[in-house]
C-alpha cells in the first residue's frame, strides 16, 4: 500500500504536541512499524515505550533500514522528519487504521471481554458462523484465523498494526465477520483504538491481572470501555448473571441495542438452562431443544453468548440452534488426551475462579479427582494462594508446580502458592517432573486436570522459549507407567 504522510497525520488530530516536519505531502509511506528491524524503505517508525524495550532507543537503526519519517514520545536527534505525540501507542492505532483504510467500518466487528471464556465464547461463535455458510475471521489466544489459514500471535489481542493489517486482508479474501477478544490490557495499552465495533460483549469479571491494574473497580472500569466503541448502530451484549454487566452497559453510546442473555433470569432477551438431556433456549416467547452441548455451567454461558452475537447478524434462533450440538470446545480447553485410557485433561485456567468452575465440574462427576495446579512467573502474585485455596476445598487432592517461569525465581512461585499453609501432596519447581509424578499417581484416581498450559506449547524460562507439549508428555509417563 502507499499513504500520503500528510493524509495520516490528519487522523492524529489533538495527539500531535510539534513536528519537525516541511512538506508532510511530499512524503509517501509505503508501510508503518513499531518494530526497527522490520523497518523498509519508505516506513514510518512509531516509538513505542515496551515492558523491556522503548523504540526511541533503536531510531538510528530504523533509518538505516529506511525510515523517512519518526512518530515519538519524547525528544530524539534524527536526520528524518520527527512527529512528536501524547500517546504513541494510541497513535500507532490511529495510523494503523488510516493507512488500511478502516477496515473494521468496512466489515462487522464482534468484541468478546470477560475473565475467563473469551476464547471459547469467539471459537464458538466462529464454528456457528461457519456452519450457517457465514466467511468470518477469528483473532484471538489461538491466533488469527481466516479463509483456511491460521497466522500465530503473541498476545490474546495483538498490537493494533497486526489486527488492521490483518482486518483489511479479511476484507479482501470476502469475510464479512470477525470476532476478536479484547484483553483488559489491550483495552489500557490503547491497541483496539480507533475499531468500531458492531457487538460488543461482556462474559464475567472475576480476580486477575490486578498486579496490572491494581484494583477491581479499576480493571472493571477498564472492561466497560470496550463498549464505548460500539457502532450507534451496534449492539451491547451481557451475561445478566454477572454482578457487573450493568456497569458495561453504561458506557454504550446511547443509541446502541442492547441485548442480554442468562441462565437464571426470565426475563433476559436469550435463557438458556438444561433439564435431563436437553438444552432448552428461549427468546422472544419461542422455545427451542437442542442436546446439551457441553457439561459444564460455564461453557453454556460462553455458548448462549456466542447465540446472542450470531443473532445480532440477523440470523434467528430457528437457524442457529440445530448446529448447537455440533460445536467443539478450542484446543486446551477442558481437552481430553488422547491415546490414554483415563480421563485426564489439560486446562488453560489460570484464574481462581476459572479453576474453580473446572475443578467443581469435575468433582461432581468422579469421586477421585486428581489436580496438577501451576502458576505463571512474573504474574499476578495475589492471585496464586486463592487458585490453591479454591482447589483444597473441593475435596480433590493437588500437586503444585509451575510454568513460564520467566525471571523469577520458582520457588516464590511455588511459596505463594502453598503460602506455608497448603496440603498438596507434593510439590516441583520443574513441571515435567510434576507431570511425571502426577501421571505415576493417577492410577489411584478416576480422573485428572493439568492447570495452566492449555494449548501452549512452549515453556517461557528467562528469554527463553523452549519447546513443551504437555498432552504428549501425559501420554508417555502413562505408558512408561502400564
Amino acid at each position: 500500500m502507499l499513504k500520503n504522510l500528510q493524509d495520516l497525520l490528519t487522523e492524529l488530530k489533538q495527539l500531535v504536541t510539534w513536528t519537525y516536519l516541511d512538506n508532510p505531502a511530499e512524503t509517501m509511506i509505503e508501510g508503518i512499524s513499531f518494530s526497527s528491524k522490520e523497518i523498509k524503505q519508505n516506513f514510518l517508525f512509531v516509538c513505542i515505550s515496551g515492558y523491556r524495550r522503548d523504540g526511541h532507543d533503536y531510531v538510528n537503526e530504523a533509518i538505516h533500514n529506511g525510515a523517512v519519517a519518526i512518530i515519538a514520545e519524547r525528544p530524539i536527534e534524527a536526520r528524518v522528519p520527527v512527529i512528536y505525540c501524547k500517546d504513541t501507542k494510541h497513535a500507532l492505532a490511529e495510523l494503523a487504521s488510516a493507512f488500511y483504510d478502516h477496515p473494521s467500518t468496512r466489515l462487522r466487528l464482534h468484541g468478546v471481554t470477560g475473565t475467563n471464556g473469551k476464547t471459547t465464547t469467539t471459537a464458538l461463535a466462529h464454528q456457528l458462523f461457519d456452519q450457517l455458510g457465514i466467511s468470518a475471521g477469528l483473532i484471538g489466544t489461538l491466533g488469527i484465523t481466516y479463509s483456511g489459514q491460521t497466522f500465530e500471535t503473541p498476545n490474546t489481542t495483538p498490537d493494533s498494526l497486526t489486527i488492521h493489517r490483518h482486518l483489511h486482508t479479511m476484507i479482501e479474501a470476502g469475510v464479512t465477520d470477525c470476532l476478536i477478544e479484547v484483553s483488559s490490557q489491550s483495552i489500557a495499552e490503547r491497541r483496539i483504538a480507533n475499531l468500531s465495533f458492531e457487538t460488543t460483549s461482556f462474559l464475567n469479571l472475576s480476580h486477575d491481572h490486578l498486579d496490572y491494574h491494581g484494583t477491581m473497580e479499576t480493571y472493571a472500569y477498564t472492561k466497560a470501555q470496550l463498549f464505548a466503541q460500539l457502532s450507534d448502530v451496534g449492539c451491547g451484549i451481557v451475561n445478566g448473571d454477572d454482578p457487573y454487566h450493568e456497569l458495561m452497559r453504561s458506557v454504550a453510546p446511547p443509541h446502541a441495542r442492547r441485548f442480554r442473555f442468562s441462565r437464571h433470569s426470565s426475563v433476559a432477551d436469550l435463557t438458556g438452562q438444561t433439564e435431563a438431556d436437553r438444552f432448552i433456549v428461549r427468546m422472544d416467547g419461542e422455545t427451542a431443544l437442542s442436546a446439551p452441548p457441553f457439561l459444564e455451567d460455564y461453557n453454556l454461558d460462553n455458548t448462549l453468548c456466542a447465540i446472542s452475537i450470531v443473532l445480532q447478524t440477523g440470523v434467528s434462533l430457528k437457524e442457529i440452534v440445530p448446529h448447537l450440538s455440533n460445536l467443539t470446545l478450542p484446543s486446551g480447553r477442558l481437552e481430553k488426551v488422547s491415546g490414554i485410557t483415563t480421563p485426564v485433561y489439560i486446562d488453560y485456567g489460570h484464574t481462581p475462579d476459572a479453576i474453580e468452575k473446572v475443578v467443581t465440574s469435575l468433582t461432581a462427576r468422579h469421586s477421585r479427582v486428581l489436580v496438577l495446579l501451576s502458576a505463571a512467573g512474573e504474574r499476578d502474585r495475589m492471585k496464586r494462594r486463592m487458585m490453591t485455596d479454591v482447589v483444597a476445598v473441593s475435596g480433590a487432592d493437588f500437586i503444585l508446580t509451575v510454568h513460564d517461569p520467566r525471571h523469577e525465581n520458582p520457588q516464590q512461585i511455588l511459596d505463594d502458592l502453598a503460602d506455608g499453609q497448603s496440603a498438596e501432596l507434593a510439590h516441583f519447581d520443574k513441571r515435567e517432573e510434576a507431570i511425571r509424578f502426577f501421571c505415576e499417581r493417577m492410577v489411584d484416581y478416576d480422573c485428572g486436570v493439568l492447570f495452566g498450559k492449555g494449548h501452549d506449547h512452549v515453556e517461557r524460562i528467562e528469554d527463553l522459549l523452549v519447546p513443551f507439549d504437555e498432552s504428549e508428555l501425559v501420554r508417555q509417563f502413562f505408558t512408561r507407567r502400564t
